[in-house]
């Protein structure tokens, strides 16, 4: 997708580049981005992902077609993007470019900027994960951290003391009163290893979603129905977070089989293609990991979703190509070859939400003298990627300004 009102001949190429997801004209329509563009007479594009949103390189999704969706072919596909461009554009065979990314598209455009630093001047890179990591134990580490800082310590330990009791009634085989008060689907089977993983991995990612992308009044508003006092039950305050949306008809279904069968199609039309998931899953199994388990103390989830569940899962999706061995060699491998914590680049500016669990994997202090960090107080997960407004904090507008600054820099 493209804008090009407010260019002029000469002008720059600010890219926004898309990730895991399908691209929309709103974000080359407004936001920060669009209003640098619009200052600095820039051309402004949003590219699509390979493998994601309308961008379908292959007849379908079985996995010996997934080989052509990587980091490397991405990287490549923006290089060509860049080279195409200077060329039909008129005015641009010389022209600056930009490239900016959030989350996971943050991590492609400073993985860009160290590959191909001769066709970027430089970029922002919002909420950029750059360490590849299978056992993500951080993540709800900082979930715990958020929840605690914004809804409070009590909120905190009611979570906690849910989760354990929930736990517990499980150790002792009360599997039908657990799936009664949580209201799980017929197929659910607590006795199940996967099953259970599966139910407690989908319970600390109620709060994680929210967390992620918290905005004023989120966190506090689920910590309000934790915090109920009308409930003298940790367990089923808890329960409520995860039952209160369903119909009367409707169940939570966290069935691990339940969700392979649905995870396993491989049509472009269906669920999981539509929903990115399938192609993004391959991905994690492939180069990153990122799995976001229990395993730490300094969390309130308890500890009943290890890394098996996903080892398992990977295998499960994609024919049996993945296990334990090969997960951990793909993440070492991407840290390798993008240098894990210690990326050799210049001009990418980095910035993260203090609330949002990705920054654990984020360069969080300044890499060089060229490629400064922050961390904005209170912000969440690509929050910054939005127009200035009166309502930012005075760190939130000071990394908005800094990065206008930084590109006129770059562009200089």
């Amino acid at each position: 997708m493209e804008n090009g009102e407010h260019y002029e001949a000469g002008g720059p190429l600010f890219i926004y580049v898309g990730g895991e997801w399908e691209i929309s004209e709103a974000s080359i329509s407004r936001g920060h981005v669009y209003d640098m563009a619009s200052e600095l007479k820039g051309y402004l594009f949003y590219t699509e992902h390979r493998f994601y949103g309308k961008s379908h390189p292959t007849v379908d999704l079985r996995t010996d077609k997934l080989k052509y969706l990587n980091i490397d072919q991405a990287l490549a596909d923006l290089a060509h993007f860049v080279v195409e461009k200077r060329k039909t554009i008129p005015g641009a065979e010389n022209a600056g470019v930009i490239m900016i990314g959030g989350s996971y598209s943050a991590t492609m455009v400073s993985w860009f900027r160290q590959k191909y630093p001769h066709l970027v001047n430089g970029a922002w890179a919002s909420s950029a994960p750059v360490f590849a990591k299978v056992e993500f134990t951080e993540y709800k580490e900082i979930v715990t951290e958020s929840i605690q800082l914004v809804g409070g310590q009590k909120c905190a330990d009611r979570i906690e003391r849910a989760i354990k009791q929930t736990e517990e009634l499980l150790a002792r085989g009360e599997y039908a009163q657990v799936a009664q008060e949580f209201k799980l689907c017929s197929d659910v089977d607590l006795s199940n290893p996967l099953d259970k993983m599966n139910f407690f991995s989908s319970l600390s990612d109620e709060f994680a979603g929210v967390v992620q992308y918290h905005s004023t009044g989120d966190i506090e508003g689920i910590c309000r129905v934790v915090e109920d006092s009308s409930i003298t039950d940790d367990m089923q305050a808890l329960a409520k977070i995860v039952t209160q949306a369903l119909t009367s008809t409707n169940c939570n279904s966290y069935g691990y089989k339940a969700m392979v069968d649905f995870y396993k199609n491989t049509a472009w039309n269906h669920g999981a293609a539509v929903s990115s998931m399938r192609q993004w899953l391959y991905q994690t199994c492939a180069e990153y990991g990122w799995y976001q388990i229990s395993g730490s103390s300094k969390q309130i989830f308890g500890s009943s979703f290890p890394v098996d569940l996903f080892v398992k899962l990977c295998g499960d999706l994609y024919d049996g190509i993945f296990d334990e061995t090969r997960m951990q060699n793909n993440a070492d491998r991407t840290n390798v070859i993008y240098g894990g914590w210690n990326p050799e680049v210049t001009n990418v500016f980095f910035t993260h939400g203090q609330i949002d669990p990705w920054r654990a994997m984020g360069i969080q202090k300044d890499l060089n003298e060229h490629s400064p960090a922050v961390v904005i107080p209170g912000a969440a997960h690509c929050a910054d990627l939005s127009s200035i407004t009166a309502q930012d904090s005075a760190e939130m507008r000071a990394a908005k300004e800094k990065i206008l600054e930084l590109v006129k820099k770059w562009l200089a």
